[in-house]
């Protein structure tokens, strides 16, 4: 057992081993040529330039800490004010925040009017605003100038639109009456003549040419009227005369119909082949011109300064939506708040780049704030979100747990839940429903997990024979199940405590945890390896001593030593780590449970003597293990994480910095209240 065992832990550490057989080799090689402190530097960087090994350092530092967020006011001139924020939310690390200071208001009613009478503009018009990823123009003017300036421009474009949109629908009408005098003409027989004569009404009757389908009934009243009818391409002309007395009865009934009016225009000459010619001519003469107006509207829709003013109409609208605490009376306009940028001098190359001139100053934050922390960002870490949200915020002075949970939850949910095909389909589920619901993205490095771990422990559905085990299976040796789950637990619960180490050095109470914690470390650890090695137990009295001794130094420096106090801490620490650590005994629990789940399942099905129902029966066996089975996985990997785990080092008393969102990104939680005008 203990053999089997300590050959699982060097299978799960390798690179640790084998790293440090390599090392010792070449110190064999270094020390005859070089001075220890030589040798030292290296080994650890193996050749790299100084200034590379502090860039690394400092990317491992920015890996495990949150970047903390820097104080900084500016003094913008006000008509540069809003492009000055623009900038900023561009950057993506900036928040702002009021000062201490209490700001006066801006009246925005200007700005706000403006683009109000633009919107009511468009939506009367029923012009649809395009979007432009444009930038927008240099502000001159100030705010409520460019917004004028903005709905002016708008409404004489959107006029010049209107107008050539009418007349673009005016051609159209237009050929669509002389396309139907055209079939007409080719309607009538070849001594018909005298259509022109029905372009106005006469003296002593009213005249006119309707157009209906060839499926519409007479209306009785209208064939005592009509004179001629003929068909042409499923449609049948009407040519009418009515007393003038009957010509709002003849109005009324076409109404009511499917029936158009055909106009016949003042230039149609008499005689039906010069008639057939003039309309044909002025067909060519519309399209002409239509394909014309069609393309100074498309001149019209790409007008740069169209795109330009309708950025600056969206950067003023997310000015006007955000800004509450500002005013309208003063040169310069104070602006307050947080950055993440990595120097704060970044702040001026940013306002500089956009050649906006302000006076920037970093001053200590206001009293009794709390920096915001900007925790990790990366493509590995955003599918494991879920868990920081439910765990919150660490401070500047905590281990930002983002770096490890993408290795400890598809560790832990591979070895519980092992099989090459449940993880595939978790893979999949992942990969397919992970492209908008991004909450379950989680499930891809989990799947894959599940596979490895399939693989080592040669389960495929549980079928056995279809993979060889390629470390051992769960049912056969459950012991060492149990054996290397308690591993699991003791390499995590160690981790955190080490983060707790680091943690304390952050704080400056490196000494008090090096005298009450560390030795904790050391009886944790001296009581995981007496497991295997009794004689290791010896060392517990000396760890013992020195908690108390440490313990009594921490609370003298406080004012008061309890030994009482001491004894009952010392008691609960360890209580919480048997417990913590037997904890992690459900890891092999679940794993030996999913064997035999799926086992189950597949005995289940063979005793079903139909061949579909054999199938069926896997099917859906296999499916609710996957189902039921991978949620209590997850929430059992959930609760070691934040119980046995996070509760070894995080404190979760940060905030998040929240950055200014862009205009046209919708973020609720950026508003703009930190900027004022002085003078």
């Amino acid at each position: 057992m203990t053999q089997g065992i300590l050959g699982d832990l060097l299978l799960v550490y390798p690179a640790l081993i084998l790293g440090f057989r390599k090392s010792s080799r070449k110190v064999g090689r270094v020390k005859t040529s070089r001075r220890y402190a030589d040798w030292v530097e290296y080994w650890l960087f193996r050749g790299v330039t100084r200034k590379t090994s502090l860039r690394i350092v400092d990317n491992l530092r920015e890996l495990v800490r949150p970047r903390e967020a820097s104080w900084f006011e500016l003094y913008v001139p006000r008509n540069q004010t809003v492009y000055a924020i623009e900038s900023l939310a561009a950057t993506g690390e900036v928040q702002l925040e009021p000062g201490a200071r209490q700001a006066s208001h801006l009246h925005l009613e200007n700005i706000r009017q403006s683009l109000s009478e633009l919107d009511e503009f468009c939506k009367t018009h029923q012009i649809a605003l395009p979007v432009y990823q444009v930038a927008p123009s240099k502000l001159i003017s100030s705010p409520e100038e460019t917004a004028e300036q903005a709905l002016y421009y708008v409404r004489h474009w959107g006029e010049r639109l209107v107008s050539l949109q009418e007349e673009m629908h005016r051609l159209q009408q237009e050929k669509e009456n002389l396309r139907l005098l055209q079939k007409l003409l080719k309607a009538l027989h070849e001594d018909d003549t005298g259509i022109e004569l029905f372009a106005h009404h006469g003296d002593f009757l009213c005249k006119g040419i309707y157009a209906c389908p060839h499926s519409h009934p007479m209306n009785p009243v209208l064939s005592k009227i009509v004179i001629r009818s003929y068909v042409q391409d499923e449609m049948v002309f009407f040519l009418f005369a009515a007393l003038p007395d009957q010509q709002t009865d003849v109005n009324h009934l076409l109404e009511q119909s499917d029936c158009i009016e055909v106009d016949i225009p003042d230039w149609l000459p008499p005689g039906r082949p010069a008639q057939e010619q003039g309309i044909a001519e002025r067909l060519a003469t519309i399209e002409h011109l239509y394909h014309d107006i069609q393309h100074k509207i498309e001149l019209h829709w790409a007008s740069s300064e169209l795109k330009k003013t309708l950025a600056n109409a969206t950067v003023l609208r997310w000015f006007v939506d955000n800004a509450k605490e500002v005013t309208e009376h003063g040169e310069y306009c104070h602006v307050t708040g947080w950055s993440s940028l990595e120097k704060p001098a970044s702040v001026e190359s940013v306002l500089e780049s956009a050649n906006i001139h302000a006076i920037v100053r970093h001053p200590f934050p206001p009293l009794n704030s709390l920096p915001p922390v900007r925790m990790l960002e990366t493509w590995w870490s955003r599918p494991f979100h879920l868990f920081q949200a439910f765990s919150g915020t660490p401070g500047s002075n905590e281990i930002d747990p983002g770096f490890i949970i993408p290795i400890v939850v598809p560790l832990l949910f591979g070895f519980m839940f092992p099989d090459v095909g449940h993880g595939l389909i978790l893979l999949l589920v992942g990969i397919f429903f992970g492209v908008r619901q991004r909450n379950i993205r989680f499930l891809i490095p989990c799947g894959a997990s599940s596979i490895i771990f399939g693989i080592l422990f040669g389960e495929l559905f549980g079928m056995e024979g279809l993979l060889p085990a390629l470390w051992f299976r769960p049912l056969d040796e459950p012991l060492r199940v149990f054996g290397v789950s308690l591993l699991f637990g003791f390499g995590l619960i160690l981790t955190g405590m080490v983060f707790s180490a680091i943690e304390a050095r952050w704080r400056g109470l490196g000494l008090e945890w090096c005298a009450r914690e560390a030795p904790i470390v050391g009886l944790y650890i001296t009581a995981a390896i007496g497991i295997f090695f009794h004689t290791a137990l010896v060392a517990m009295p000396v760890f013992l001593i020195w908690y108390l001794a440490g313990s009594s130094w921490v609370q003298s420096r406080r004012g008061k030593i309890e030994i009482s106090v001491t004894i009952g801490s010392l008691l609960q620490t360890v209580f919480e780590l048997l417990l913590n650590s037997v904890s992690f005994m459900r890891i092999g629990a679940f794993a030996l449970a999913h064997a035999g789940l799926t086992i189950t399942v597949i005995m289940l099905a063979d005793n079903i003597d139909n061949e579909a129902g054999y199938l069926l029966a896997l099917v859906i066996g296999h499916l609710l293990v996957v189902g039921i089975e991978g949620l209590v996985v997850f929430i059992q990997t959930t609760r070691l994480i934040f119980f046995e785990f996070f509760i070894r080092f995080l404190r979760v008393d940060g905030r998040p910095l929240k950055p200014l969102a862009p205009p046209g990104m919708n973020r609720v939680d950026t508003k703009i209240k930190s900027v004022r005008f002085d003078k």
